[in-house]
């Protein structure tokens, strides 16, 4: 591979000095090597094309390599504003950590498992902490309306289910699938989560 760069570093300087030249000195310096100009020429851009498409598959890879590097690094941005998002919720007590949660449900650590394992619940992490949404125990929903759409969601990620469940939908009026409902819309919020757990 260092070759090959220093080779390239070659061909660079000496594009350079090519690129400079006139069409006509360009064509007067190819008469004067020993085969005949035109054969000299289509020699030329025989080479020219062959290298070309060369070049065009290994400026691909690198390029394909930096933006799978660039993606990784949204992922990563994308992450940690999730998480800081989180945090904010838990410090509002939107999110509760899994003791606070399974107390204000008056559920056992075994209940909770069971729950999650179902898909009944559901969680985020920030931190390497699990949070649990706090609207499973808010007394505006009847819970097992609320768990219905965390399994109607099936085993998409925690951070997609809250997403959903606080995001307002065209298909509910502008209403979030919690204030759907919160309005009595259960079979509207259902229709909603089974859709979206199919895309």
């Amino acid at each position: 591979m260092q070759e090959f760069l220093a080779s390239l570093e070659d061909v660079a300087r000496h594009a350079t000095r090519v690129e400079k030249l006139s069409r006509q000195r360009l064509l007067d310096q190819l008469a004067a090597v020993h085969s005949p100009r035109k054969e000299k020429a289509a020699l030329l851009l025989q080479h020219i094309d062959s290298l070309t498409r060369r070049f065009e598959h290994i400026r691909r890879t690198l390029q394909e390599e930096l933006q799978d590097e660039e993606l990784d690094q949204l992922g990563v941005a994308a992450r940690r504003k999730g998480e800081e998002t989180f945090r904010k919720m838990a410090r509002e007590e939107s999110l509760l950590e899994p003791a606070a949660f399974a107390a204000r449900l008056g559920w056992t650590r075994q209940a909770l498992s069971k729950a999650l394992a179902a898909h009944r619940v559901f969680f985020v992490e920030a931190d390497g902490v699990r949070y649990y949404p706090a609207f499973f125990a808010d007394s505006r929903y009847e819970r097992r309306h609320v768990e219905a759409l965390s399994r109607a969601l099936g085993e998409l990620p925690g951070s997609t289910k809250l997403h959903f469940m606080m995001t307002p939908k065209a298909s509910l009026s502008g209403l979030s699938p919690l204030q759907a409902l919160a309005q009595g819309q259960f079979a509207a919020a259902k229709v909603a989560a089974e859709g979206f757990a199919q895309r």
